[in-house]
């Protein structure tokens, strides 16, 4: 019997099995604040939550500069050589830089909030709760670096648990103790968001050790053909930095112009539905956030058929687990919008243009967190680059004419492109780690991207 309870016990201990809890856990708890938002404040008001929320999210990715993304590529190449002291170095440095960017664009938000609200948006009622949000717009800074450093150590667990879904449910806490409008909800979303960072830290501080030296490497270290010594923090970083904005873009500037060519009950709705089709990109990012540190790991160490037969692992994971979700949103669009009110059943075509375009994401789960780990974040920064002109120029030409259906299909057609063309480039590049269903890459968007002039690792 005690063997048989130390085996389940291992096996919820494996890092996806415990990402996918933690990513459960998120699922209610998000679900949960976005029901109680839009029950208790009512849809207006949620509206106007949403907007706020879109806002933190995107302004606080100019403060991460992408720092937080290379810090989950070096903490994992440098502990998994042993060079703690080094990891603990460019941690400091990382996390400092992070720390006062996220200050001075929460002071700008602060203080430029009321101007946003009345010149941009149009609508005075959401100067208050713009203000507020420069809490946020700091915390998620700091504090999604502090987490996707984590991350770089080994600890996605906890990394994933206090970046998504800690934080979301304290602020579910904070509706339930009479938190009545948009500007005191993002009030208290920002305190949560600043104590899962401080939480993050704890956990650095207690694993210290770890960080105290640098082991002697072997004369067989790294190994051949693998990425040799890593480059400066921010010569990783710039790249990937475009790579956030893109990112980030892609879900916050339909919601943004929306916001400003509509009315905060339409921006209410159409968040929801954005916001239930990324519950399939969260079941990505579990997946990227647990492969991430062996991805760089295993690249580093020039073992790339570990490295293929893992990367193919965690897309067939991906693929069946948000294909189910897509699917759910494609037939039961007005069921699943109905849960959380019957004024958001409004959006039922917005959400299945989403499921669509998420389903052609996850067939490729995980492309891109391979080019950012292998070192290619250069071509990932182009791929994304394409993808923000893409979302851009739709955003512009559709959300005019069709409203939140034209939100929906700028978001979709670029998530589409983002899986597909990391896909395409990754079995270019990575011939030994080539995903499945990969399509080949026309020569002509080989010389665009300025693939000729870069050595393949096979």
């Amino acid at each position: 019997m005690d063997r048989q309870v130390q085996r389940i016990v291992l096996f919820f201990q494996r890092p996806v099995v415990a990402g996918f809890g933690v990513r459960a856990f998120e699922v209610v708890a998000k679900l949960a604040l976005y029901l109680l938002t839009a029950r208790i404040l009512g849809v207006a008001e949620a509206g106007l939550f949403f907007l706020c929320l879109t806002w933190s999210s995107w302004f606080s990715t100019f403060g991460r500069m992408g720092i937080d993304r290379a810090l989950t590529r070096h903490m994992g190449a440098e502990l998994g050589l042993s060079q703690g002291a080094t990891a603990r170095r460019t941690l400091l440095a990382g996390v400092g830089r992070v720390t006062v960017t996220g200050l001075v664009l929460g002071i700008a938000t602060g203080l430029g909030g009321t101007t946003l609200a009345h010149i941009v948006f149009g609508d005075p009622a959401l100067a208050p709760a713009l203000v507020h949000t420069s809490i946020a717009v700091a915390g998620m800074s700091v504090t999604f670096t502090l987490t996707a450093a984590l991350a770089g150590t080994g600890r996605t667990t906890w990394a994933q648990f206090l970046q998504n879904a800690f934080w979301p449910a304290l602020t579910v806490l904070a509706v339930i103790a009479g938190a009545r409008d948009a500007a005191s909800l993002v009030t208290w979303m920002g305190v949560a968001i600043w104590f899962s960072g401080g939480v993050a830290g704890l956990i650095f501080f207690c694993d210290r050790t770890r960080f105290r030296h640098d082991a002697t490497l072997s004369a067989g270290e790294p190994a051949p053909g693998s990425a040799g010594h890593m480059p400066p923090l921010m010569t990783t970083a710039w790249p990937l930095m475009v790579v956030e904005l893109v990112q980030a873009t892609i879900v916050s500037v339909p919601v943004l112009l929306l916001g400003v060519m509509a009315d905060a009950a339409d921006v209410g709705a159409f968040s929801v539905a954005l916001r239930i089709s990324m519950l399939v990109w969260m079941v990505l990012v579990s997946l990227g956030t647990v492969a991430s540190p062996r991805f760089a790991a295993l690249h580093r160490k020039g073992d790339l058929d570990s490295l293929g037969h893992l990367n193919r692992q965690i897309q067939l994971i991906g693929t069946v687990t948000g294909g189910f979700v897509c699917l759910a949103m494609i037939v039961l669009p007005e069921t699943l919008l109905a849960i959380l009110s019957p004024d958001f059943t409004t959006a039922a075509v917005p959400l299945m243009i989403l499921g669509a375009g998420q389903a052609i994401n996850a067939l490729y789960t995980g492309q891109d967190v391979l080019l950012a780990m292998t070192g290619n974040g250069g071509t990932l920064q182009r791929l994304n680059l394409a993808q923000l002109v893409v979302v851009l120029l739709l955003s512009v030409s559709f959300i005019p004419l069709i409203g939140a259906s034209g939100a929906a299909l700028a978001t979709a057609i670029a998530t589409a492109q983002g899986g597909l063309g990391a896909a395409m480039v990754a079995a270019s590049l990575l011939p030994a780690a080539r995903p499945f269903a990969a399509l080949p890459l026309p020569a002509t968007l080989r010389h665009l991207l300025a693939l000729n002039r870069q050595p393949s690792t096979t």
